[in-house]
């Protein structure tokens, strides 16, 4: 049985403030944001060590100087008791012209062309609601993917990897750094009676052999994604796809400056809210190889 816990945070805040700090709280090691009226709703793993309350106030200050960490709630949070709160919030919904997400305990209401992805919910992992996720599913549309190798970098709940499935793309690879993210991963194949159509691996990216794979998906973090261009070059061709998510529109700049330099050319960018996503193309040039 699944002991593991988390520690709820519920952080006043006017609206100004909402998008930027939801992205760094991400970076400080955030499993999920709920926004609410009066502020944000989030989540982190329990550790002993870690006095979150005041990692938080640390971080909001940043911004509002004034922010009193007196003003925080913090609850402790029990997976079981997370997962059946989703079971009353969680219902089917649309995203870009024909993606259907639902959990599996609803049905959904198809219109010809749908394409449903079925999931099981866990705290840590994506359900397709972050605006994220949607960048990319929505770019991922627009792509012909039948029959095209595709790489899925921090699959968390597998949600992408599974759609390019659906939408005919093989072989597809997909990998994540926590075990927990890979087990749901595989639930959700199961789902979607997709077994065996996708190599889950529990790791970092080199872990994964290299390959010339024709797509890349990487919704991860600014930080990690600056690590990375050099290190696509061994997963794909020239003429391979990358689309890179998790960013801010403030993050731009950086991200490309350090993809173009090698050899990564931007053909589309699409944005909701604070959030953006970036899809790119690797020319036949490698450069500072």
């Amino acid at each position: 049985m699944n002991h593991k816990s988390w520690i709820g945070v519920m952080i006043p805040l006017g609206e100004a403030w909402r998008d930027v700090i939801a992205a760094e709280l991400f970076g400080l090691g955030c499993t999920g944001i709920e926004e609410r009226a009066n502020g944000l709703y989030v989540t982190f793993e329990q550790s002993g060590e870690k006095d979150w309350r005041e990692a938080v106030s640390r971080l909001v200050r940043r911004y509002d100087p004034g922010f009193d960490a007196v003003t925080l709630e913090c609850t402790v949070v029990r997976a079981e008791n997370w997962n059946e709160n989703w079971k009353i919030h969680f219902k089917p919904f649309r995203l870009g012209r024909h993606i259907v997400i639902r959990p599996e305990w609803e049905t959904a209401n198809l219109q010809p062309g749908d394409v449903e992805l079925v999931i099981t919910p866990k705290m840590a992992f994506g359900t397709g609601h972050h605006e994220t996720t949607r960048l990319i599913l929505e770019l991922l549309e627009e792509q012909p993917l039948a029959n095209h190798s595709l790489l899925d970098a921090g699959t968390g709940s597998g949600i992408l990897a599974l759609y390019a499935v659906k939408q005919g793309a093989g072989p597809v690879t997909a990998f994540d750094i926590d075990p927990e993210a890979t087990a749901n991963a595989l639930e959700n194949e199961k789902l979607n009676a997709l077994e065996g159509r996708i190599r889950w691996i529990t790791g970092v990216l080199n872990d994964v052999p290299p390959a010339g794979y024709d797509y890349i998906l990487a919704n991860i973090n600014r930080n990690v994604l600056l690590e990375l261009p050099a290190e696509f070059i061994r997963y794909s061709h020239p003429g391979t796809h990358l689309i890179l998510s998790g960013l801010l529109h403030t993050d731009e700049d950086a991200v490309r400056a350090a993809y173009e330099g090698q050899g990564w050319q931007v053909t589309r960018r699409a944005g909701q809210g604070e959030w953006m996503a970036i899809s790119l193309k690797r020319q036949n040039q490698e450069k500072n190889q």
